[in-house]
């Protein structure tokens, strides 16, 4: 063999070498979904206070099929048009749509992070069109 083939031969060994050591040690470290234990969906059930406000939600159940029963108060009753819930890679997220007097379509879309127990993420400000970064915690 001349000279250039060995190098070329050995050139592409070491590459498999280390395309293959990759991929076993990438599937050996696999921190997927499939691997992450999910959280339970009726964590999200009970009244939820906005830290910042006197805002309640209040889960009172929720369903295999992704929806929330649920209500907001400010402090009186708006009307809730809808209110949703998924589950994403482990982690446990609500959608909360307000359709009411000063509530044109207003939304809530929050994850439950449970190492806090709370809900925190954006609110959806439909009058102003702004978002803001807001957290509620779990009413004892």
């Amino acid at each position: 063999m001349n000279r250039n083939k060995i190098i070329l031969i050995s050139t592409i060994s070491v590459i498999s070498i280390i395309i293959l050591v990759f991929f076993l040690s990438k599937n050996g470290n696999d921190t997927s979904s499939s691997n992450r234990e999910a959280v339970d969906k009726n964590l999200l059930v009970g009244d939820w206070v906005r830290t910042d406000a006197s805002y309640l939600i209040k889960i009172k159940s929720v369903n295999d099929e992704g929806i929330l029963e649920a209500q907001y108060f400010n402090p009186k009753p708006i009307n809730v048009e809808s209110a949703g819930w998924e589950e994403s890679y482990g982690n446990l997220k609500i959608m909360i749509v307000l359709r009411d007097v000063n509530y044109p379509g207003s939304k809530y879309t929050l994850n439950y992070l449970p190492d806090r127990d709370i809900l925190a993420g954006d609110y959806y400000q439909a009058v102003q069109g702004l978002d803001f970064y807001i957290e509620f915690v779990r009413s004892k």
